[in-house]
């Protein structure tokens, strides 16, 4: 007669009337207009202006005095993005822009290094040329030429092994 107030019915459906009531009263997750948010940092600004490619604001960052080899939290530099989203202009501006060719992330990964990864041969060149370091090493002691063997991407592998 009043299953409901058995413990097999109460034990299954106990969270279900929880939520349910708690929907109901409003004490769900409810904004605090009283809180202030901060505008994101500039370097976090310069990193999605460099995610999406938006060249002019990342002059308009730069000209602010974020600094060109600032890193996020994974050590990604502004160059190490841009390469990674394969932007020639933009990686070339930034290498006019004195941007560090040589900086390396958390993992030991060098601009060069995604480069290669992406088998983006004309960015591979742009980066040689500006001075990277062609025999670093990842933290797991990968080096450039492993991947590029790695990844079949011989036309880069000559690349390399012709511009030593």
């Amino acid at each position: 007669m009043f299953l409901f107030l058995s413990s097999r019915f109460f034990k299954k459906f106990f969270p279900f009337v929880i939520i349910f009531l708690t929907s109901l009263m409003g004490f769900g997750c409810i904004e605090d207009e009283t809180v202030v948010k901060n505008p994101p940092s500039l370097e976090l600004r310069l990193f999605q202006a460099v995610e999406n490619g938006n060249l002019e604001e990342v002059k308009n960052l730069l000209a602010q005095g974020v600094s060109i080899n600032a890193k996020d939290s994974l050590g990604n530099s502004s160059l190490i993005k841009a390469v990674d989203e394969e932007e020639m202009e933009l990686t070339k501006f930034l290498i006019q822009k004195g941007a560090n060719v040589n900086l390396r992330n958390t993992m030991g990964e060098t601009a060069l290094y995604r480069a290669v990864y992406r088998g983006n041969l004309e960015l591979v060149k742009l980066l040689v040329k500006a001075g990277a370091e062609t025999k670093a090493k990842t933290v797991g002691g990968i080096s450039i030429a492993e991947l590029a063997e790695e990844r079949g991407e011989e036309g880069i592998l000559n690349y390399l092994q012709g511009s030593k």
